[in-house]
């Protein structure tokens, strides 16, 4: 796979292999060889001690929402209900769209999309889950769930 079916704007990175792991089901952090720093999101390089030799290794447990918001205008492959309506010309409401952080217990945090929780029940502190969701048009993406 490659880092594009992740990003739409980054059509390759030393990281492909993370949009790799989340086909796959896995959400994947580096931990640095030399120093131990951890990082997510996952990267090619230590930013403390500069080091390159990076590990592989899977973020997984639940974890608090440190922060969120809603996106109103929904990016094109996200399903709100309204694919045939073309903004700014519509006078349809849009269903927002939750995204947030969530802070794992290892102290890295994630960020990803709020969906089958409806905006007036989240709040900071509401424990969840990330998962890794493949959409139907082959891209990867998070999702945060209870």
């Amino acid at each position: 796979m490659e880092f594009k079916d992740f990003s739409r704007s980054i059509n390759h990175t030393k990281l492909d292999k993370f949009a790799d792991y989340l086909a796959s089901g896995k959400i994947m952090g580096t931990t640095c060889k030399k120093c131990g720093s951890r990082y997510y999101p996952p990267r090619a390089d230590c930013k403390k001690c500069f080091s390159d030799g990076m590990d592989w290794v899977e973020l997984k447990g639940r974890g608090k929402l440190i922060t969120f918001t809603s996106i109103n205008v929904p990016p094109d492959y996200f399903d709100v209900g309204f694919k045939n309506l073309t903004p700014p010309f519509s006078k349809a409401r849009y269903t927002a769209c939750p995204i947030g952080i969530l802070r794992l217990d290892n102290g890295l945090s994630i960020m990803g999309w709020i969906p089958g929780i409806a905006l007036k029940e989240i709040s900071v502190g509401l424990e969840l889950v990330a998962v890794p969701v493949t959409l139907p048009d082959g891209t990867v993406t998070i999702k945060l769930c209870d």
